[in-house]
This record gives structure tokens, sequence and C-alpha cells, in this order.
């Protein structure tokens, strides 16, 4: 697939790498890009400011809950239906609620909050599915043409983290992100009958909104424990994005894109 060819829907496009991927696209020359996100303001003022370099009639607004079938539902159809198909879906979207499953202090016993464990595993892996399902059904139901470039009818991108290893204090986070590799793998075998690929980024400690809520002295030592001694981009990780859209040959494999942590 060229990424000139791409008819394409990012989730969380409001700010951090979701945005950063859909500047990519749009500066690869998709044809059409469409921002995904719950919070209105956020991807209005997004989207303001991606319009004053690219034309109009190249991105668009999709206000939707990834959380709620039926709001994803609806923003599929209004993308293909605006866009004329759909061939590319980048999962993005996502949250980080910290804490230990139980610890102990002066304080006494603190347990994390059930409604933390839910809303992670509902927006991070039960958001990714429900995008995932109604992107490939539109694939599917519309016999979505071969992109040029390649032989490729579509391709879904799932922004995992190297945290799918496991992290302390990140329980829900990386039992999230852990599963988020598992259900991208799983759609390539699905999927390769269709000529639809499936792929994982995962990527290390990114300079976004989300990360400048970590407390600076967990992120001073993933930083130390990180080859390059520095926090990724949002623009690196869009790149990694564009490279799996080319390359036709990278399908079912999780690409960790994490500076050399260690």
């Amino acid at each position: 697939m060229l990424t000139r060819s791409i008819h394409g829907i990012v989730t969380g496009a409001a700010s951090g790498i979701g945005l950063a991927i859909c500047k990519m696209l749009l500066d690869g020359g998709a044809a059409k890009v469409g921002m995904l996100d719950c919070q209105q303001a956020r991807l209005q003022a997004a989207w303001e400011e991606l319009v004053v370099n690219y034309p109009g009639d190249r991105v668009t607004q999709l206000c939707a809950d990834v959380r709620e079938s039926e709001q994803i539902a609806r923003a599929t159809k209004e993308f293909g239906e605006w866009a004329g198909g759909l061939n590319l879906a980048v999962n993005c979207a996502g949250v980080l609620l910290d804490g230990a499953v139980a610890s102990v202090s002066f304080r006494g016993l603190a347990r994390y909050s059930l409604e933390h464990w839910e809303t992670t595993l509902n927006t991070n892996l039960k958001g990714a599915f429900l995008v995932a399902q109604e992107a490939i059904s539109a694939m599917l139901r519309d016999r979505a043409p071969i992109a040029s470039g390649g032989s490729s009818r579509g391709l879904i991108v799932t922004i995992s983290s190297i945290s799918c290893h496991g992290r302390a204090g990140q329980a829900a986070y990386s039992a999230s992100k852990g599963a988020l590799v598992s259900l991208a793998v799983s759609l390539a075998q699905e999927l390769a009958p269709y000529r639809i690929r499936s792929v994982a980024l995962a990527p290390g400690l990114v300079d976004t909104p989300m990360a400048a809520r970590i407390p600076e002295r967990y992120t001073r030592d993933m930083i130390d424990r990180t080859a390059v001694r520095r926090m990724g981009r949002p623009d690196e990780i869009a790149h990694a994005v564009r490279f799996c859209i080319e390359n036709e040959f990278f399908n079912g494999r999780v690409l960790e894109i994490d500076g050399g942590a260690f």
C-alpha cells in the first residue's frame, strides 16, 4: 500500500501519537483521513490545526467513544460514505491509570480501583476490538479494492506499548496492551485470506499529554533505562506506522520502537 492511497480512520486523534499519525498520513498524500476522538473540543482544535495546512476535503472529524459499539458503527459508516471507502484503521485511543493491584503503607492497605481496571480494559482493549471489527466489516462488505502500490486490501494498526511485557504499578495498562498484541496477531491470521493485514506497534515512553501525567521520578527512571536517554517523539511513532503501511511483508508481528529500553 502507498500512503497516498489511504482512506483511513485514526482513533485518539486529538493529541499525541494519534494526531502525529494524522499529520504523517496527510503529509504522505493520504486521500482521506478521519480523526476520531471522544473529546469534542480537543478534536475540533486539532482539526482546525490541520486544515490550516491541508485541504478540508481530505480530513474530517468523527466524535465518538471507542467503548460504545453504536457510536463506532455510526462513525465508521459516516467515514465510509464521506471518503468513498475505508482501507486503514489505526487504534491509538487509550488511557493510563497507574496503580499497584494492592499495596500497604503507613496509611494501611490500598487496592487498585475496579472502576479504573474496567475503564482501562474497556478503552484500550474493547475499544480497539470494536474499531477493528467495524473497519474489517467495512473492508469486507464494500470489497475494498486493492490499494495502489501493493497487494493489500486493508490494514489494521494497533498501538500497544512496551509495557505489554509487564510493568510494576501498571497491571491494568500492561494487561490491556499485552492483550492488544494477541488481538493484532490473531487478526492477521484470520484476515490473511482476504488480503487484509494486521500489525501492532509497541512504543516506549513517548512525549505525549498522557506521559506528562506520569510522576517525574518514574519518567526519569524509564529514560535512564533507555539507550538513547530520552523520550520518543510522536512523529517517530508515526513514521513507524508509515513503515507498516508501505512494507507489505510486515504482517502479524509487533514492532517495538522504544529507544533501546533495557
